[in-house]
């Protein structure tokens, strides 16, 4: 039989697995107290948030590539762009895709020194957005043929959403996302169940949830 360490918190068992992923009891909770359900959340957005920008710079990629082929640009300068970014783009769907069943183990700690929500990462992008357009509009405004110099600030653009806002909005959401996802993907349940009766509380993380 398994017994429990001694903690002032209530064991991971005192619950079962959907109370503690219950929205109103994490409501009870402020946003920044420790958890392991919490844990295994950002861990997982983080992750999904990496190779969503990926995936989102490899498809970039190709479509500025297609998009400058459409004008008639000389295809040798973007070709190799365009194969590299769709080999990355189908490399980070397939990881992007392996998240799903991922749990962290027990302690992983993950750190981000981007914007964490969605808002911020739009901030972000487009303050980034707007200085470089402040030397790019007036060779625009100048240019005899400007579609090479839009197709080039749309590029920035995507590579901006690409890096800031796509995995912002990943990570942002994180939280609710393993709630939306243990509701309707069983393997990830009995995994979430396995971790709630052998996990161990840690110093840093004393509570399995709330989520």
């Amino acid at each position: 039989m398994r017994v429990e360490p001694v903690s002032a918190y209530p064991p991971a068992t005192s619950r079962t697995l959907a109370e503690w992923m219950d929205a109103d009891l994490a409501a009870l909770h402020g946003a920044d107290s420790r958890s392991r359900l919490r844990e295994v959340a950002d861990a997982r957005a983080m992750r999904r948030g990496m190779w969503a920008s990926f995936l989102a710079l490899g498809s970039s990629s190709v479509v500025v590539g297609l998009v400058l082929l459409a004008v008639g640009m000389p295809p040798s300068a973007y070709v190799p762009s365009m194969i590299v970014g769709g080999i990355v783009a189908v490399v980070s769907g397939v990881f992007l895709a392996r998240v799903r069943g991922w749990i962290p183990k027990p302690g992983t700690s993950h750190t981000t020194r981007g914007a964490g929500s969605l808002g911020g990462g739009l901030i972000a992008a487009a303050s980034i957005f707007g200085a470089l357009n402040v030397f790019l509009i007036p060779g625009i405004v100048s240019s005899v043929d400007p579609v090479p110099l839009l197709v080039l600030d749309a590029g920035f653009a995507l590579l901006l959403v690409s890096v800031f806002v796509i995995p912002a909005a990943v990570i942002g959401r994180g939280r609710q996302t393993l709630r939306r996802e243990a509701a309707r993907d069983q393997r990830l349940v009995a995994a979430l169940e396995r971790d709630r009766v052998t996990w161990v509380p840690l110093v840093a993380v004393p509570m399995f949830g709330p989520l």
